[in-house]
């Protein structure tokens, strides 16, 4: 209750998280490249998810929604 937001929206649509699909397509490829990174890569996709609904820009449905799309963006891009 004590952080208000008090800045103008870019626009009035939310869905899907941005911030959430990126972090997750990033932990995605990282991992599959270095998996000795999960404990650095994945707290932090669960921070840039988590902080979005938290700080009131996002429903927890975009966010969820950024995080399939992302891992799904990830995943196909290793088959090109």
């Amino acid at each position: 209750p004590a952080i208000q937001y008090v800045g103008k929206a870019l626009d009035q649509l939310s869905f899907p998280s941005g911030h959430t699909q990126h972090a997750a397509a990033f932990s995605i490829v990282v991992l599959a490249d270095c998996p000795a990174l999960f404990w650095l890569v994945v707290p932090f996709a669960a921070l840039v998810a988590l902080s979005r609904p938290i700080l009131g820009l996002r429903y927890p449905s975009d966010v969820l929604a950024g995080a399939l799309l992302g891992a799904l963006i990830a995943l196909l891009s290793f088959l090109f």
